[in-house]
């Protein structure tokens, strides 16, 4: 069984609380949409699930990809902090990449590295990066070699933290060159790639979420990412929707803004 199935069961356990805690129909309705408490959080756990289409349209020549942390620390089995399913997903990311270059989209790499003098807490939360992992400098923050950056594309070397803003020129980077849309892959689901896309959507650029060429060491957290990016921040596709739509047009943008436009003037949206 799903760790998600059974919406309002898992909500009660999450927070230590009873049925008959929920609020009632009389308490908390919206008529055609939830009666009661029970119904509301059914309602919401749809709306983690739903890809809204209909938020802005994928264009090429508004886009860059951003490939985030697939270095060899992150990447090679034999380094302490490999992230096995970031591995296997390098032919995925090599294709993402090759379809991106062939449209002329710009291809952005990052590296996450601490240096000596901006170690913050890493050291504390975690071991390998105290023993040396990610070191600032070292050979094995570099680029993952089976991805071979172009000489012409950027690589943002000093990102000394998960999000891939804070503290690079990445946001320069990205204005100077009239990006409006990211594409986002690389590792971890659930830290460096996150928390980028949710800076990214703070700064007003379009997110898209790449579901499977970003890659965590745990399926639970990778998939709580994706239904976040999904609520609020991002269009989740896989790699082939993305180059298909990025090809043809993105007609699932098209399909959903219509019903989305029919829905408001009808008074039926709920999003």
């Amino acid at each position: 069984m799903s760790q998600w199935d059974n919406p309002v069961g898992r909500f009660l356990e999450e927070y230590g609380r009873d049925a008959s805690d929920l609020l009632g129909p009389d308490q908390l309705s919206k008529p055609g949409v939830f009666e009661g408490e029970a119904e509301f959080i059914e309602w919401k756990d749809r709306a983690y699930q739903e890809d809204k289409h209909w938020t802005f349209e994928l264009r090429a020549e508004d886009c860059a990809l951003i490939v985030i942390d697939l270095q060899e620390d992150f990447v090679d089995p034999s380094k302490p902090m490999c992230v096995p399913e970031a591995y296997r997903q390098i032919p995925r990311v090599k294709e993402l990449i090759a379809g991106c270059r062939e449209r002329d989209i710009p291809v952005i790499f990052t590296e996450h590295t601490i240096a000596e003098d901006a170690t913050g807490g890493y050291y504390e939360w975690e071991d390998a990066i105290r023993d040396g992992a990610t070191k600032e400098g070292h050979p094995n923050t570099a680029v993952y070699h089976e991805l071979a950056p172009r000489p012409d594309e950027r690589i943002i070397r000093a990102k000394h933290t998960y999000d891939s803003f804070a503290g690079t020129d990445l946001d320069f980077i990205l204005r100077d060159r009239g990006v409006k849309t990211v594409i986002i892959c690389g590792t971890l689901t659930n830290y460096c790639c996150e928390a980028t896309a949710r800076s990214a959507f703070s700064l007003h650029y379009n997110v898209v979420f790449g579901s499977d060429v970003c890659a965590t060491n745990s399926a639970l957290n990778h998939e709580a990412t994706l239904r976040t990016m999904r609520y609020g921040y991002a269009r989740v596709m896989d790699r082939h929707t993305i180059l298909r739509l990025l090809d043809e047009g993105d007609h699932l943008y098209a399909k959903a803004r219509a019903k989305r436009d029919a829905e408001r003037a009808a008074g039926l949206a709920t999003a």
